[in-house]
């Protein structure tokens, strides 16, 4: 076993761990031969264990049909097309059977919030159940091939369910709405979302891992980040590291942002990781032979945070050798926010031959593979960095500036920086002897050893256009900003001045406080701020698009004090930020409250009382999708209650052609049709007839004549 984990204790269920899951103090795992476990992270014992079925009929060992949530558990029998599930709060005991598929059920997931159930199957239908009663209610669109993973996302908002056709498809739960349906290269093992919805991670079977941009709609990053076949991970709470567990045993730790693998390690006497989740301080690991680790990375006396906050980079890297999933901690981001600090300070050693101390200096960081990397380009040109040092020591400026041209990494070294501010001075210097008695020759000789750099430029318009440079000191001076972007697009060497330099600087702090404002909701200095940075071109974009922003922000919140309910919603399907506001969620919660009556009534197929009961709510476009889903189960609920009640009065092919030409020949009509007798009702109405818009009718059905 690997020496710099901290392994607490192990499990073996005897046969492969297909599903392990957070639950409060405990997880809970379910194993291929349909064994549910509860072990209590607290006492570190295994407190139920119940068998649910008995059959020699297996799931895949890298299956991911089973699930569970504080409540519930889910397996599904090989060969069977149901889907069984069992309470595990009290006792572990078998309760409901849905048998909503034609064909195996391939996935199952429970939301974060365990208010939701999904299933995806062989047949290539995905269903959402309510976990209150396992109550269908709504299907995605039909895929092609087997539903290869399903997840939620940790607001239990969103749905992605992968296919083994390589498609992928994205759905709001919230709004019963498909949000995107893209293609990637290869089948999906495992995704989940990140960056407030806004991104997925994806591990996919080539051994690649992506990154899709759910506002772009594309996949924007991928790399080839495994050694071997990945299985399955979780996010840590930060949501800023995926731990990955791989069909090879080994765990990989991949920063979300770039993409980019920190580190990996092989679980050494241990079969492949078919199960993992982040939990309690825990990373819990289920593998193919029934065997559970619980690893841990809690910070056994604060002393690895401590060591952080005070910079103790050794002392870190001692407890991290100890302890490698102290990573994991969020002290741990020190390292990466003095990674560059840390590199320039190395890159000057080793410009001074000085190789085994910048070594040590990095050695704590570059456990980081891309740390680690990004150290060695510089260690494989320390020779180069020696000899750019030197040329600048002996003002050989033509020489330095034609090797950083050549070597772009010397452009990043505090030797770089020596050598711009020496420009930087002797153009001072020269343009001050101008303005002051006219001196060019004294102006010449201090600029002399730029002549022939990249310099040249800059030091002609100098001798031959002061004025020039003299309008852009005024301009910065008046903060004329506006003017002084614009002389500098029009003459592009005022860009080489330290002046410049000394403008973008104002610049990023004012944009860097302009956000802090935002984000503090100081509004007031935030528009200020912004009025200022809309002379400077490049932060005129962003700021224009934050101003935006804050101006819907304040008419939405204007708008929800004013009771302008629709007027709300409106401006917040236009701006999706605001629907993170807590404004918005109230509304939400107002709406859940109404859509919950409105779906009892639905199943109860009374679509009048329904329609009462949305009242206004019918008008807001953004809920359209999810008032359509719920008329839906009103309409079908209907056509059964009058099938068993009143079958002769009523016109079934007009009735179904009614339904048809508003939801399509959906799962549900099809299956109503089945189990009454109708099939050849719905086989002969064709497609050719013009779909409409849902809008609110009070019947589908049609009298008999």
């Amino acid at each position: 076993m690997s020496e710099n984990i901290k392994i607490l204790n192990r499990f073996n269920l005897g046969s492969g761990v297909i599903s392990l899951n957070k639950v409060k103090n405990r997880t809970n795992a379910i194993t291929q031969d349909y064994k549910v476990c509860v072990i209590d992270l607290e006492l570190m014992t295994i407190t139920k264990q119940s068998q649910l079925i008995n059959s020699k009929n297996l799931p895949h060992k890298y299956a991911k049909s089973a699930s569970s949530s504080n409540s519930f558990a889910c397996v599904c029998e090989v060969d069977s097309k149901v889907a069984t599930i069992a309470t595990v709060e009290n006792q572990i005991q078998a309760k409901y059977k849905l048998k909503t598929h034609k064909a195996d059920i391939s996935s199952s997931i429970f939301s974060p919030d365990s208010t939701l159930f999904a299933t995806g199957g062989e047949d290539g239908r995905v269903f959402l159940y309510e976990s209150k009663d396992f109550r269908k209610f709504l299907s995605l669109p039909y895929r092609p091939d087997y539903i290869s993973s399903l997840n939620f996302s940790k607001d239990s908002r969103f749905l992605i369910a992968s296919c083994f056709n390589k498609s992928n498809i994205i759905f709001d739960c919230q709004r019963a709405k498909v949000i995107s349906i893209f293609n990637s290269v290869e089948v999906v093992e495992w995704g989940n979302f990140f960056d407030n919805n806004s991104k997925l991670f994806l591990i996919m079977r080539n051994m690649q891992s992506q990154i899709y941009d759910l506002k772009e709609n594309k996949i924007t990053n991928i790399q080839n980040n495994f050694n071997d076949w990945p299985s399955i991970f979780d996010i840590d709470e930060s949501s800023e590291i995926a731990v990955v567990g791989s069909r090879g045993s080994s765990i990989y730790l991949i920063h979300l942002k770039d993409n980019s693998k920190i580190f990996s390690l092989k679980l050494e006497n241990i079969a492949g990781i078919s199960s993992l989740c982040i939990h309690f301080g825990y990373i819990i690991v289920g593998s193919v032979s029934g065997e559970i680790l619980i690893i841990s990375y809690k910070d056994e006396d604060d002393r690895f945070k401590k060591a952080c906050e005070s910079k103790d980079y050794k002392l870190a890297s001692e407890l991290l050798d100890k302890n490698i999933f102290l990573s994991l901690q969020e002290c741990a981001k020190v390292f990466d926010e003095d990674w560059e600090g840390i590199l320039k300070i190395a890159i000057e050693l080793l410009a001074d031959n000085k190789i085994d101390e910048a070594i040590e200096l990095t050695s704590p960081f570059t456990r980081d593979i891309s740390k680690k990397n990004a150290f060695s380009v510089y260690l494989n040109k320390s020779n180069i960095l020696k000899k750019f040092r030197e040329l600048i020591d002996n003002k050989f400026y033509e020489e330095a500036y034609n090797m950083a041209l050549q070597n772009k990494i010397l452009t990043k070294s505090a030797y770089f920086d020596k050598l711009e501010s020496i420009w930087n001075k002797a153009f001072s210097a020269s343009k001050k002897i101008l303005e002051e008695n006219g001196n060019v020759d004294n102006a010449k000789r201090l600029l002399e050893p730029f002549m022939k750099t990249p310099k040249k430029e800059a030091i002609m318009q100098l001798l031959n256009n002061l004025h020039i440079f003299k309008d852009a000191d005024n301009y910065i001076k008046e903060q004329n900003f506006k003017e002084y972007f614009s002389l500098t697009f029009k003459f592009s060497y005022l860009k080489d001045t330290e002046l410049y330099k000394k403008v973008l600087n104002l610049g990023e702090n004012l944009f860097e406080k302009a956000l802090n404002a935002k984000n503090d909701k100081d509004y007031d200095e935030f528009f200020k701020l912004s009025k200022f940075l809309q002379a400077f071109p490049m932060y005129k974009d962003s700021i224009a698009t934050n101003t935006i922003y804050v101006s819907n922000l304040l008419e939405f919140q204007k708008l929800y004090r004013g009771n302008r309910i629709m007027e709300a919603y409106k401006i917040a399907l236009e701006n999706d930020e605001l629907q993170y506001l807590d404004e918005f969620k109230n509304l939400i919660k107002d709406f859940e409250l109404v859509s919950e009556k409105a779906k009892e009534e639905a199943f109860n197929g009374k679509v009048e009382l329904v329609s009462e009961i949305f009242g206004e709510y019918k008008k807001i476009n953004y809920w359209s999708d999810r008032i359509k889903s719920i008329f839906q189960i009103a309409y079908l609920e209907e056509f059964r209650i009058n099938f068993l009640s009143n079958k002769s009065a009523i016109n079934w092919e007009h009735s179904i052609k009614n339904y048809i030409q508003i939801f399509g020949k959906s799962d549900e009509i099809v299956e109503f049709c089945e189990e009454n007798g109708m099939s050849p009702i719905l086989e002969s109405l064709q497609n050719d007839f013009i779909k409409q818009d849902f809008s609110f009718q009070k019947t589908l059905l049609s009298k008999a004549i």
